[in-house]
């Protein structure tokens, strides 16, 4: 696997070296996603989710890093105040993902990651090392080890957050379960944390809790710090919710926000991503500018 000084690839350059206050490290691909409302078809990925969420609430401070192939449009990338320093062009495909889900049963999930499927940490830009927070989104919990061991051994200190997935919670336990444990903050759903922890363990790390329809709560050495609750909305495509709650969530702390104020944001975007397919439909957009508004 390719290090820090390994050849970079073509990448996306900016005109200035701005510093970015948090960098989200994820996928960027095409998502298929059916249920009982349909079949939607878009650009997906941890990496892009987050991103659009977090520039949106955030504009400007963020930085995205991640591979695609020479088959993804780039301009759907462009979003004010997104850095894309960090966004390596590879020749090959881009990841692919697909999530089905009949009734109320669990997702099935299939993935190819194309060019994303080996990490190369030469596409890392040096300015963010500097930056006040890594989140590692949504992928194989190798991944995100190799992530977690490359930043610290390069010196990063700042908080590094994870983000766990159903899918990887069943399949690779022990590896979603070491990347929690070496993690500043976790993201975490009911599912996967009854799946990594026992009965009365307490993770590490700070964690964001998500419920679903009831909301989440932030928890830190056993104890909620702060809880939001999440609106009544029609749910037809939850998909990539998890990631929309981080990007808000993240963004808002780094723009000072107290962790109640940004999760109760990061709730209410994260419903209004629910009520379409996609991550970034006109519902949740419309959503996003209002908290950018507000805050």
């Amino acid at each position: 696997m390719p290090g820090a000084n390994a050849h970079r690839p073509r990448t996306s350059h900016r005109d200035d070296d701005r510093y970015v206050d948090l960098v989200l490290v994820g996928h960027v691909g095409w998502a298929t996603n059916a249920n009982a409302h349909g079949t939607g078809a878009s650009l997906g990925g941890s990496g892009y989710a987050a991103a659009i969420a977090a520039s949106a609430v955030l504009p400007g401070g963020i930085g995205l890093v991640a591979q695609v192939g020479e088959d993804l449009d780039l301009q759907a990338l462009h979003r004010p105040g997104l850095d894309l320093t960090g966004l390596a062009v590879l020749p090959g495909e881009s990841a692919r993902f697909s999530i089905t889900r009949h009734g109320d049963g669990p997702r099935a999930f299939r993935s190819e990651l194309g060019v994303a499927a080996d990490p190369r940490f030469g596409t890392f830009p040096e300015p963010y090392f500097r930056a006040r927070h890594v989140h590692l989104g949504t992928m194989p919990p190798g991944q995100q080890l190799t992530w977690l061991k490359f930043l610290r051994d390069q010196g990063f200190r700042a908080p590094i957050s994870v983000d766990t997935f159903e899918h990887f919670v069943r399949t690779e336990p022990y590896a979603s379960r070491e990347a929690c444990d070496l993690a500043d903050l976790i993201f975490i759903n009911e599912a996967e944390y009854r799946g990594l922890y026992r009965e009365n363990e307490i993770p590490k790390a700070p964690t964001i809790l998500k419920h679903g329809p009831r909301g989440a709560d932030y928890m830190a050495d056993g104890m909620t710090r702060a809880a939001a609750e999440a609106p009544a909305v029609q749910v037809v495509d939850d998909t990539g919710a998890g990631e929309i709650l981080a990007g808000v969530y993240l963004a808002l702390r780094a723009h000072g926000l107290a962790e109640d104020q940004a999760l109760g944001y990061a709730v209410r975007a994260a419903s209004s991503s629910v009520t379409e397919f996609g991550v970034d439909g006109p519902n949740l957009t419309r959503e996003l500018t209002a908290i950018r508004d507000e805050v």
